[in-house]
Protein backbone atom coordinates (compact mmCIF):
# COMPACT_ATOMS: atom_id res chain seq x y z
CA UNK A 1 0.00 0.00 0.00
CA UNK A 2 3.00 1.90 0.80
CA UNK A 3 4.80 1.52 -2.26
CA UNK A 4 1.51 2.48 -4.41
CA UNK A 5 0.87 5.89 -1.90
CA UNK A 6 4.09 7.25 -3.20
CA UNK A 7 3.23 6.49 -7.12
CA UNK A 8 0.22 8.09 -6.67
CA UNK A 9 1.59 10.94 -5.09
CA UNK A 10 5.10 11.51 -7.16
CA UNK A 11 4.60 13.71 -10.22
CA UNK A 12 6.53 13.47 -12.95
CA UNK A 13 7.69 17.23 -14.62
CA UNK A 14 9.62 17.44 -17.94
CA UNK A 15 10.58 13.64 -17.12
CA UNK A 16 11.55 14.28 -13.45
CA UNK A 17 9.72 13.03 -11.01
CA UNK A 18 8.84 15.02 -7.91
CA UNK A 19 8.71 12.69 -5.16
CA UNK A 20 7.77 13.19 -1.40
CA UNK A 21 10.30 12.11 1.24
CA UNK A 22 8.90 10.41 4.72
CA UNK A 23 10.74 8.93 7.37
CA UNK A 24 9.25 6.25 8.92
CA UNK A 25 10.55 7.01 12.04
CA UNK A 26 10.44 10.91 11.80
CA UNK A 27 8.52 13.22 13.76
CA UNK A 28 4.95 13.15 12.09
CA UNK A 29 3.78 16.53 10.08
CA UNK A 30 1.47 18.56 12.43
CA UNK A 31 -0.20 19.84 9.12
CA UNK A 32 -0.60 19.44 4.97
CA UNK A 33 2.98 19.18 3.94
CA UNK A 34 5.60 16.63 3.09
CA UNK A 35 9.02 15.96 5.35
CA UNK A 36 10.88 16.04 2.05
CA UNK A 37 10.96 16.13 -1.33
CA UNK A 38 13.01 15.35 -4.15
CA UNK A 39 13.51 16.48 -7.35
CA UNK A 40 16.06 15.82 -9.93
CA UNK A 41 19.48 17.05 -8.15
CA UNK A 42 17.91 18.87 -5.52
CA UNK A 43 16.34 18.12 -2.33
CA UNK A 44 13.34 20.19 -0.22
CA UNK A 45 13.38 19.41 3.51
CA UNK A 46 10.35 20.98 5.96
CA UNK A 47 10.91 23.07 8.79
CA UNK A 48 12.18 20.32 11.30
CA UNK A 49 11.45 20.85 15.34
CA UNK A 50 13.21 20.23 18.28
CA UNK A 51 10.80 16.32 18.83
CA UNK A 52 12.20 12.81 17.49
CA UNK A 53 10.08 10.84 16.28
CA UNK A 54 8.30 9.42 19.72
CA UNK A 55 8.08 13.13 20.61
CA UNK A 56 11.15 12.96 23.06
CA UNK A 57 12.30 17.06 23.75
CA UNK A 58 15.94 17.25 24.67
CA UNK A 59 16.06 19.67 27.12
CA UNK A 60 18.65 22.11 26.35
CA UNK A 61 19.31 24.24 23.10
CA UNK A 62 22.30 22.58 21.99
CA UNK A 63 20.60 19.39 22.12
CA UNK A 64 17.42 21.06 20.31
CA UNK A 65 19.66 22.08 17.33
CA UNK A 66 21.13 19.12 16.71
CA UNK A 67 17.66 16.86 16.96
CA UNK A 68 16.53 19.60 14.18
CA UNK A 69 19.70 18.64 12.36
CA UNK A 70 19.30 15.02 12.78
CA UNK A 71 15.24 15.40 11.58
CA UNK A 72 17.11 17.04 8.39
CA UNK A 73 19.63 14.55 7.85
CA UNK A 74 17.11 11.51 7.97
CA UNK A 75 15.28 13.02 5.09
CA UNK A 76 18.07 14.28 3.32
CA UNK A 77 19.28 10.77 3.33
CA UNK A 78 16.21 9.39 1.76
CA UNK A 79 17.18 11.45 -1.08
CA UNK A 80 20.83 10.15 -1.05
CA UNK A 81 22.38 13.02 0.58
CA UNK A 82 23.31 14.67 3.25
CA UNK A 83 24.45 17.67 5.05
CA UNK A 84 26.99 18.60 3.17
CA UNK A 85 25.22 18.60 -0.15
CA UNK A 86 22.85 21.87 1.55
CA UNK A 87 23.43 25.13 -0.08
CA UNK A 88 20.76 27.10 1.80
CA UNK A 89 19.58 26.54 5.47
CA UNK A 90 16.56 28.83 7.13
CA UNK A 91 16.68 28.77 11.14
CA UNK A 92 13.99 30.25 13.34
CA UNK A 93 14.42 31.20 16.73
CA UNK A 94 12.06 32.14 19.79
CA UNK A 95 14.73 33.09 22.00
CA UNK A 96 17.44 35.17 20.33
CA UNK A 97 19.97 34.70 23.05
CA UNK A 98 20.56 31.02 22.22
CA UNK A 99 21.59 32.45 18.98
CA UNK A 100 25.70 31.38 19.70
CA UNK A 101 24.63 28.01 20.93
CA UNK A 102 23.05 27.32 17.38
CA UNK A 103 25.64 29.28 15.72
CA UNK A 104 28.15 26.48 17.59
CA UNK A 105 26.14 23.70 16.72
CA UNK A 106 26.53 24.32 13.02
CA UNK A 107 29.60 25.29 13.15
CA UNK A 108 30.50 22.16 14.38
CA UNK A 109 27.97 20.28 12.19
CA UNK A 110 29.73 22.03 8.52
CA UNK A 111 33.17 21.76 10.31
CA UNK A 112 32.79 25.87 10.07
CA UNK A 113 31.56 26.00 6.39
CA UNK A 114 28.12 26.85 7.41
CA UNK A 115 25.96 26.92 3.75
CA UNK A 116 24.82 30.45 3.38
CA UNK A 117 21.13 30.71 5.83
CA UNK A 118 18.58 33.37 7.00
CA UNK A 119 17.68 33.46 10.89
CA UNK A 120 14.55 34.99 12.02
CA UNK A 121 13.65 35.68 15.26
CA UNK A 122 9.88 34.48 16.01
CA UNK A 123 7.67 34.85 19.21
CA UNK A 124 5.87 31.22 18.02
CA UNK A 125 6.87 28.50 15.81
CA UNK A 126 4.36 25.15 15.67
CA UNK A 127 3.21 22.51 18.43
CA UNK A 128 5.90 25.41 20.50
CA UNK A 129 9.25 24.25 19.45
CA UNK A 130 12.08 26.56 20.16
CA UNK A 131 13.72 25.99 17.00
CA UNK A 132 13.05 25.34 14.04
CA UNK A 133 15.23 24.14 10.88
CA UNK A 134 14.72 24.06 6.91
CA UNK A 135 17.27 23.11 4.28
CA UNK A 136 17.35 23.30 0.45
CA UNK A 137 20.26 20.46 -0.72
CA UNK A 138 21.55 19.93 -4.24
CA UNK A 139 23.77 16.46 -4.99
CA UNK A 140 26.01 18.95 -7.35
CA UNK A 141 25.61 22.05 -4.74
CA UNK A 142 24.65 24.36 -7.64
CA UNK A 143 21.66 25.90 -6.64
CA UNK A 144 19.73 27.42 -9.99
CA UNK A 145 20.49 30.59 -8.05
CA UNK A 146 17.52 29.40 -5.65
CA UNK A 147 17.70 31.96 -2.08
CA UNK A 148 16.73 31.54 1.00
CA UNK A 149 12.91 32.88 1.55
CA UNK A 150 12.48 36.11 3.23
CA UNK A 151 9.71 38.16 4.86
CA UNK A 152 10.70 41.37 3.66
CA UNK A 153 10.90 39.91 -0.11
CA UNK A 154 8.37 41.84 -2.28
CA UNK A 155 4.99 39.77 -3.99
CA UNK A 156 6.72 39.32 -7.73
CA UNK A 157 7.74 35.71 -9.34
CA UNK A 158 11.35 35.26 -10.91
CA UNK A 159 11.97 32.42 -13.24
CA UNK A 160 15.21 30.35 -12.77
CA UNK A 161 16.77 27.68 -14.47
CA UNK A 162 14.45 24.76 -13.05
CA UNK A 163 12.19 26.42 -10.89
CA UNK A 164 10.23 29.95 -10.44
CA UNK A 165 10.20 31.23 -7.09
CA UNK A 166 8.01 33.96 -5.64
CA UNK A 167 8.50 36.82 -3.06
CA UNK A 168 6.16 36.77 -0.30
CA UNK A 169 2.38 37.19 -1.58
CA UNK A 170 0.50 38.51 1.21
CA UNK A 171 -3.33 39.49 1.34
CA UNK A 172 -5.79 42.25 2.24
CA UNK A 173 -6.95 42.29 5.57
CA UNK A 174 -10.92 42.02 6.59
CA UNK A 175 -11.58 38.48 5.48
CA UNK A 176 -10.93 35.46 8.04
CA UNK A 177 -7.82 33.55 8.03
CA UNK A 178 -9.37 30.67 5.94
CA UNK A 179 -10.49 32.87 2.88
CA UNK A 180 -6.80 34.75 3.20
CA UNK A 181 -5.11 31.86 2.89
CA UNK A 182 -7.73 30.95 -0.62
CA UNK A 183 -6.97 34.36 -1.74
CA UNK A 184 -2.29 34.44 -1.25
CA UNK A 185 -2.37 30.84 -2.69
CA UNK A 186 -5.01 31.75 -5.53
CA UNK A 187 -2.55 35.00 -6.26
CA UNK A 188 0.44 32.68 -6.11
CA UNK A 189 -1.49 30.07 -8.70
CA UNK A 190 -2.18 33.20 -11.16
CA UNK A 191 1.61 34.48 -11.17
CA UNK A 192 3.16 30.86 -11.65
CA UNK A 193 0.52 30.05 -14.81
CA UNK A 194 1.47 33.14 -16.18
CA UNK A 195 5.04 31.79 -16.12
CA UNK A 196 3.85 28.47 -17.47
CA UNK A 197 4.01 26.77 -13.60
CA UNK A 198 0.92 26.04 -11.36
CA UNK A 199 0.15 25.84 -7.18
CA UNK A 200 0.19 22.04 -8.36
CA UNK A 201 4.32 22.31 -9.11
CA UNK A 202 4.93 24.07 -6.03
CA UNK A 203 8.23 22.42 -4.01
CA UNK A 204 8.11 24.93 -1.10
CA UNK A 205 6.53 27.34 0.85
CA UNK A 206 7.05 28.93 3.89
CA UNK A 207 3.63 30.44 5.83
CA UNK A 208 3.78 33.67 7.68
CA UNK A 209 0.93 33.42 9.80
CA UNK A 210 0.04 36.52 12.00
CA UNK A 211 -1.60 34.20 14.94
CA UNK A 212 -0.27 30.82 15.12
CA UNK A 213 -3.89 30.19 16.97
CA UNK A 214 -5.38 29.94 13.58
CA UNK A 215 -2.72 27.43 12.51
CA UNK A 216 -5.34 24.92 12.37
CA UNK A 217 -7.77 27.14 10.32
CA UNK A 218 -5.36 27.74 7.57
CA UNK A 219 -3.90 24.15 7.29
CA UNK A 220 -7.50 23.61 6.37
CA UNK A 221 -8.17 26.28 3.71
CA UNK A 222 -4.00 25.66 2.84
CA UNK A 223 -4.41 21.52 1.79
CA UNK A 224 -7.46 22.35 -0.46
CA UNK A 225 -4.92 23.38 -2.79
CA UNK A 226 -2.77 20.53 -2.28
CA UNK A 227 -4.97 17.83 -2.89
CA UNK A 228 -2.66 15.12 -5.14
CA UNK A 229 0.71 16.07 -3.16
CA UNK A 230 1.71 18.28 -0.58
CA UNK A 231 4.92 20.48 -0.81
CA UNK A 232 7.66 21.18 1.82
CA UNK A 233 6.38 23.73 4.26
CA UNK A 234 7.74 26.31 7.39
CA UNK A 235 5.44 27.84 9.45
CA UNK A 236 5.79 31.02 11.62
CA UNK A 237 4.64 33.38 13.44
CA UNK A 238 6.56 36.75 12.80
CA UNK A 239 6.57 39.65 15.28
CA UNK A 240 4.16 41.44 12.15
CA UNK A 241 2.78 41.31 9.02
CA UNK A 242 2.72 43.97 6.81
CA UNK A 243 -0.78 43.38 6.50
CA UNK A 244 -3.44 40.58 7.07
CA UNK A 245 -3.48 37.33 8.84
CA UNK A 246 -1.21 35.31 6.73
CA UNK A 247 1.76 35.50 4.10
CA UNK A 248 3.37 32.91 1.75
CA UNK A 249 5.99 32.60 -0.42
CA UNK A 250 6.71 29.39 -2.59
CA UNK A 251 9.16 27.63 -4.95
CA UNK A 252 7.76 25.55 -7.52
CA UNK A 253 8.89 23.49 -10.59
CA UNK A 254 9.24 25.24 -13.59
Amino acid sequence: MRIVLLAILSIAVYGQEVKPLIPTNGPKPVGPYSPGLSFGDFVFVSGQGVGDGSGKRPADTRGQTIQCLNNVRNILRLGQMDVANIFSLQIYLTDKSQEPIVEQVLKDTFSGKIPPRTTLFVPKLPVETPVEITAFASKTKQTGELEAAALDRPAGCKPLKQFIQCGVEVAAGGADVEQQTAAVLGALDARLKILGSSITKVVATNVYLADMTEFSKMNGAYASFFLLRAPTRSTVQPFSLPRGRVAISVVAVK
